[in-house]
This record gives structure tokens, sequence and C-alpha cells, in this order.
């Protein structure tokens, strides 16, 4: 771990002085880190996961606001209230070990699906964005959130409520168990259907500091709490916690030539 710090800070330094890459105008603004979470969703043991995003802008767009939670995002259209586009994300894999012997494994889930921020005030921003699986799983998720967004001096922070719905096919793939499942498993005796509806609620919160002229330092801590049919589940209820809190630290920056 150190000698990656190490290789960050000597890129940092030579990044400052360098130009950024464009294409037709516009910048590349990417996002490194590490995320503290729960193993699985639902799950009650936590472990270290990979995070990053990608995000394609104009130069003078490099600071502006988006929370950790946020898929990868294009805009098509970007006015000081109103912006919309594509979206972009990774959903984590879930391995069949341990307390979910017996569940079916499910890789990594490459999501695609559009985005919308509105701005009713400087210090406001009202997200939604849904997304559909393309791999591993082929439901629809729709996430949205409030943040309210503050920058004192070179820090931008926000804080703010969240809520996720997802439909049946979605649910069914992280919070169903069917009878060949509950036959393999050793703790789950009982099938169960995990139909549409609520999915989390809760809260993030970011503190990012403007370290270089392109290089940002973030920090961020969640708590989702699992609702609704999806909280019934038995790898919920069970096995795990509907209670689900996450804490995550990394680094964002304009790629430069």
């Amino acid at each position: 771990m150190a000698a990656i710090g190490g290789l960050a800070l000597a890129g940092a330094a030579s990044a400052a002085h360098a130009e950024p890459v464009t294409l037709f105008g516009y910048i590349l603004n990417a996002s490194v880190g590490g995320q503290y979470a729960p193993s699985y969703e639902g799950g009650k043991s936590y472990a270290w996961f990979p995070s990053g995003s990608l995000a394609v802008a104009k130069p003078w767009d490099f600071d502006a606001f988006s929370a950790p939670d946020d898929a990868a995002s294009f805009a098509l259209l970007n006015t000081k209230h109103v912006q919309f586009g594509a979206a972009l994300s990774v959903r984590e894999n879930r391995n069949n070990d341990g307390v979910l012997e017996g569940m079916r494994s499910i890789g990594w889930a490459l999501q695609g699906g559009g985005f919308m921020n509105v701005w009713p005030t400087h210090y406001m921003r009202i997200h939604v964005e849904g997304l559909r699986g393309a791999t591993s799983e082929s439901g629809i998720v729709v996430n949205s959130g409030i943040d309210f967004v503050a920058h004192p001096n070179k820090w931008n922070l926000s804080v703010g409520p969240r809520y996720s719905w997802g439909d049946a096919r979605f649910n069914g793939t992280y919070f169903g168990v069917n009878r060949a499942e509950v036959l393999a498993s050793p703790f789950i005796a009982n099938p169960f259907h995990a139909g549409s509806g609520s999915h989390t609620a809760g809260i993030e919160a970011m503190a990012e500091y403007k370290w270089m002229p392109r290089w940002r330092l973030t920090m961020n801590a969640g708590y989702n709490r699992i609702i609704g049919n999806d909280a019934n589940s038995p790898l919920v209820r069970q096995l795990g916690s509907v209670d689900q809190f996450s804490v995550g630290a990394g680094v964002r920056f304009m790629l430069s030539d």
C-alpha cells in the first residue's frame, strides 16, 4: 500500500503542470478509491471493495458537484439548473460461500441507463438515475436523493437523504431464494419471492478537499436501511441485517497528457 501511495503522489505532482486530455473540448474526470461496506447487500459482515467512476465534462465543470454514490455519467444537457444524460454503473459480485452457501453466485453486473439533476438553488440538488442490468442481472433499479451542498474555502461538502426502488427482477436477483437454493442451503428453510417495490432508504455524506489544481481528495460515509419486501428476505432478516453502513476514501482527478 505504501508503494501505491508513493506512485499516486508522484503522478499528482507532474499532472499539476500538464495539459488536460480533451476530446472535442471535453475532459475526462476520473476517481478511484476504496469502500468499506457489507460483503453483500443485506449482509452483516464487512469487507473492502474498490470503487471508481468516470465522467465526461467541459473543463470548467471539473469542480461541478457529484456525489460519491452517483453512477458514471455523460451529460447530454448541462444548464445551470438542469442536467441529464447517460449513466453507467457496475454492481459488485456476490459469492456463495459462508452464510451464502447454497445460494447462486452473482457476477459483476454492468448497468446502463440515464440520470437527471435538478438544482432548485445553488445549495440543493435533486438527483434521479434509472439503471438496467446488462450482465449477470437484467432488473431495473431507480436511485434518487437530495444533496445539500456547501463550498467553504478549499472544501466541497454535501449531505442528504437517499431512496431506491427495484423491479421484481432486480429485487429477485439479490434478495429472492428459490427452492433449489433452499435445498442446497444449510441455513434457509423456506423459499422467498421478492417482488418489485422499495429497496433502500438512507443518507450519504461527502467531504472533498481541493488538494491541487487537477486533484481532489475525497471522503464519504453512508447509511442505508433495507426496506419494503426486501427487508423480509431470509438473506437479510435471518443471515444479515437491514442496517447497512459504508465509509470510503479516494482521489478524483482530471486526466492529463
